[in-house]
Order: C-alpha cells, then sequence, then structure tokens
C-alpha cells in the first residue's frame, strides 16, 4: 500500500463490518485509535461505521488498496444510528424477498448490509446460477432511495455470514477468526487417514471442513517419518513387523519373527534400523 500525498505520518488501520467485510483505511484524526473502537470512516460518496480489527504503522506493508479515511471515533448519536439501521437492513429483507417472488428470480437471500448514511446498501444472496437481477435493483433503488449492490456469494460465505457450531462443540472457524477460505481437497482427508466420506469431513456449508488444512503439513511430514502397519523390517538383525504406530506419542509397535511384541519411540526405530545398516557397511 502506498500513498504519495505529502501530509503528516499517520497509522493504517483495518476495520472490520457487520458483513464481515475486511478493509483498510487511513487515520487522519489527531489521536491513535485503539483495536476494538467503533469509528465513523468516510467510504464512497458516503460515510460507514466499523471497529478496529488491525493497526498498522506508516511503514508497515499493509496488502490491499485504501478505502477511505477514519473520521472519527463512533458518538452515540452515530450508534444510535447503527443500531436503527438493524430494523432498516430487515424492511430491506422483507421488501426484496417480496419482489423475488413476484419476479419468480431463483436466488436466496442471505444477507444486507447498509452504509450508516443508507446511501448504499448490499444484499447478499445465493443462487445456483446465474441471475438477471438488474429489475429487482430498480425495484430496491426506487423504494430505498438509495444506491444497490446485489453480491452473490457461495455456501461456505453464506455460512460463515449466520455463523453457528461446528461438530467440535466451537464456533465455525470462518465466522470467529479466519478472514480467507483455501482450497480442500478429499486429498486432505486421506493423508490424515480420515474416512473420505464426504458427509463425515463437511462443515455446515455441505464443503469440506476447513480444519482438514490446519494439521495437513503436520501429517505429510509424519508419513514421511513413521512405517506403515504391515511392513516387514529388520531391527538389531532380526526381522519384525511394524504392527501399529501412534503419531501422537512418537511410538512404534512391533512384533519379532519369535511372536514377541515391542513398543520403541520412533526415534528409537530409525536408530536400530540403522544400526543395522551400519554394521553392514562394517562387516
Amino acid at each position: 500500500m502506498s500513498d504519495n500525498r505529502n501530509e503528516r505520518p499517520c497509522e493504517y488501520v483495518t476495520l472490520a463490518f457487520l458483513a464481515r467485510r475486511l478493509q483498510h483505511f487511513r487515520n487522519v484524526t489527531d489521536r491513535p485509535v485503539c483495536l476494538g473502537d467503533l469509528v465513523v470512516v468516510s467510504v464512497d460518496r458516503g460515510k460507514d461505521l466499523g471497529r478496529v480489527a488491525a493497526k498498522y504503522a506508516e511503514h508497515d506493508d499493509v496488502q490491499g488498496d485504501i478505502s477511505g479515511d477514519v473520521l472519527r471515533l463512533a458518538n452515540e448519536n452515530d450508534l444510535r444510528a447503527w443500531r436503527a439501521n438493524r430494523d432498516f437492513e430487515q424492511d430491506v429483507l422483507n421488501y426484496c424477498h417480496g419482489r423475488i417472488k413476484a419476479r419468480k428470480l431463483d436466488m436466496k437471500l442471505a444477507g444486507c448490509e447498509s452504509q450508516l448514511d443508507r446511501k448504499k446498501i448490499r444484499v447478499f444472496f445465493t443462487a445456483d446460477r446465474r441471475t438477471d437481477f438488474r429489475k429487482l435493483v430498480r425495484d430496491l433503488a426506487a423504494r430505498f432511495k438509495a444506491r444497490i449492490e446485489m453480491r452473490q456469494i457461495g455456501v461456505r460465505d453464506h455460512a460463515k455470514r449466520v455463523s453457528g457450531i461446528g461438530i467440535c462443540g466451537r464456533e465455525l472457524c470462518c465466522s470467529s477468526f479466519k478472514s480467507g477460505f483455501n482450497s480442500i481437497t478429499l486429498k486432505s482427508a486421506r493423508e490424515q487417514r480420515l474416512t473420505p466420506n464426504p458427509s463425515k469431513v463437511s462443515g455446515l456449508c455441505s464443503r469440506l471442513m476447513c480444519c482438514l488444512d490446519y494439521e495437513l503439513d503436520f501429517y505429510k511430514k509424519v508419513a514421511k517419518m513413521f512405517p506403515e502397519p504391515g511392513d516387514n523390517v529388520r531391527l538389531d538383525n532380526r526381522r519384525a513387523t511394524v504392527k501399529s504406530m501412534n503419531i501422537f506419542q512418537d511410538s512404534v509397535r512391533v512384533r519379532f519373527e519369535d511372536g514377541t511384541d515391542e513398543s520403541m519411540s520412533i526415534d528409537s526405530y530409525h536408530r536400530r534400523r540403522r544400526g543395522r545398516s551400519d554394521a553392514k557397511e562394517k562387516g
């Protein structure tokens, strides 16, 4: 991010809005803002209110465009208008739903977000195919006298907006802390030895769970370190078969040809296998 205007040093902030949008702004006020502050910002043809989610010094490399300036900390009038917008947004959704039915459009409303000054309204929806909503936009613009932005989102974005509780018992990752989505495939599940059944590894959005990506690098590393159950190996010049492994305890259990079982750490396993190779080289 760069700014060629000659002005005093200032801080940059990332703001989070109700629709879970994250945008960068320049603080042009006389005082710094703090994380969690509600601030009023200048946006395209109007004003909006967001919460400070991150701060950057002027020399920091902040990725993304500047969306506007921080004008002031939100005052009581701003907060009153911000709260009133929740009822206004519900009115927009109710009217929009009626127009969708009247025009027989194949789309499902997912939410609505109004700027603080109500000069711009974003309506989020999901649809299985491309939808011509130009007449719907004209209906909304005529009714609410505002710029209307219809934004089609995917099922993962919809889950992020509405939130929920995952099978882990915690709030969905996408709605609690994730700012973006990674590509998740069934290969990630297979590499973690999970049942590649989509119904068992899918989240509330019906897509593969985001958390499948969190420990993938760990499992890839483990796959190179640990033997597979059933592998025939030689330890201390004795034949053995790998019976099981515990990657969380770093242990391997083997059965020797005389029928005895032994558990050992993965380090001991590789050391005893290398001992066999070293002995061959010395011999």
